[in-house]
């Protein structure tokens, strides 16, 4: 009979998950727009998503992480989710009727939906943003 042996990666979970936090918090941009984003580390893979504000610090959290083994980097920047929610909302037959002269900002994948809306139209657009991969929350006002 062979004997089954077990390994305990928690501890190599918690030093790669420090390693990853470590190298997120050394990176000016991060401390100071404090980004949502979420560490998972399970059984030596960690996996860093959430939204950041640009692009450039989603490249250099990329470059900060890139020599730790077994890191997937799942993030999206502001300007994608303004691009992503605007077309959603141009093109989605709940919404597509919405007049222009509206604007849509992204902080952090909240996104807000500025201008004069239905009831109706407030509700549908909301919807659709939320639809969108990346988006965090919505708000119509």
């Amino acid at each position: 009979m062979e004997e089954q042996v077990l390994l305990d990666t928690t501890a190599a979970d918690l030093d790669l998950q420090n390693a990853v936090a470590e190298r997120l918090w050394s990176l000016d941009t991060v401390r100071v727009t404090k980004p949502l984003l979420e560490v998972k580390v399970s059984g030596g893979q960690a996996t860093v998503s959430g939204a950041v504000s640009t692009r450039v610090i989603q490249e250099q959290i990329a470059d900060a992480l890139s020599d730790l083994p077994n890191v997937t980097i799942n993030l999206v920047n502001d300007d994608e989710l303004e691009y992503a929610a605007a077309y959603a909302v141009a093109t989605d037959s709940r919404t597509r009727q919405i007049k222009p002269g509206y604007r849509l900002v992204s902080h952090n994948g909240l996104v807000q939906l500025l201008g004069k809306f239905s009831p109706e139209e407030s509700a549908a657009a909301a919807e659709v943003i939320r639809g969108v991969k990346g988006v965090r929350g919505a708000k119509v006002s």
